[in-house]
């Protein structure tokens, strides 16, 4: 086997493979949401792209040193001028301006680096509401016991409920493995639980997906007032409205997320 070709072959395809687990992660919303949803994209879930993602990238790094010593000649080549070493070539400056361009454009959110953020985030924003939002921080981790103390309801009305749905199901279990054994995802098992018509109340923590949320779209989720809450802040000098979004409005506020949300 050719050392040189292999290495050139296993870089290629580990770059298309980082390509694609790269486009998955740009779309997709938080791991609570996805969770929550059992939302997989070719059989694999947001975890799964995630530790592909690393993996993959450990493993692009590893082909590219080796890539990097088979061809060191040739890139000795690009760093002389008439057999000098020159390491600011005009084409090494231009290497470094457009990288260092596109770092402190993206860290300090300045356009047109903070579009393409902006757009991934919205995304995730569309697909967040489309996927629905669990009523707590990781919520599929909890066992049906401690589900049924968190949203206020008796464990013997939600055991016969699921037994009339002919579910398999044991108290210490979690929501995502009993799920997971009946061919659900904990979204469509928790809609089972809760009786019908139910509104989750606006929880104590940060929801999960919160940011990306406008205040209008809080009233919906949650059994709100929002025009109380668009009052309340007013006091606080704080100009708000229906279309904001959280994070938008915490940055305009200037305060922390946490500390707005408790206001």
């Amino acid at each position: 086997m050719k050392y040189q070709r292999a290495v050139s072959l296993s870089l290629g395809l580990t770059f298309i493979v980082m390509l694609l687990s790269s486009g998955v992660l740009y779309f997709i919303p938080d791991r609570g949401v996805t969770a929550w949803s059992a939302w997989s994209f070719l059989g694999l879930d947001k975890q799964q792209w995630d530790n592909l993602h690393i993996n993959l990238g450990l493993l692009f790094l590893i082909f590219l040193v080796w890539h990097v010593y088979y061809n060191w000649k040739p890139i000795k080549n690009y760093l002389k001028v008439k057999k000098e070493w020159v390491i600011f070539t005009k084409e090494f400056n231009f290497s470094l301006l457009l990288v260092s361009l596109f770092m402190i454009g993206t860290i300090w959110m300045i356009l047109p680096f903070s579009f393409f953020v902006n757009i991934g985030n919205g995304i995730k924003a569309i697909n967040a509401k489309s996927a629905g939002t669990p009523p707590f921080a990781y919520a599929e981790q909890a066992t049906l016991k401690d589900y049924t103390i968190l949203m206020h309801l008796e464990y013997a009305d939600v055991a016969k409920k699921l037994e009339e749905k002919q579910l398999s199901f044991k108290a210490n279990e979690t929501l995502k493995k009993i799920a997971l054994n009946n061919g659900l995802s904990p979204q469509k098992l928790s809609e089972m639980i809760l009786p019908k018509g139910t509104k989750v109340t606006l929880p104590s923590d940060l929801p999960v997906g919160l940011a990306h949320k406008t205040l209008g779209s809080l009233e919906k989720e949650y059994r709100v007032d929002i025009n109380r809450f668009i009052g309340h802040l007013k006091a606080y000098d704080i100009d708000a409205d229906r279309m904001i979004s959280f994070k938008r409005l915490s940055k305009e506020a200037e305060l922390h997320p946490a500390t707005l949300y408790n206001m």
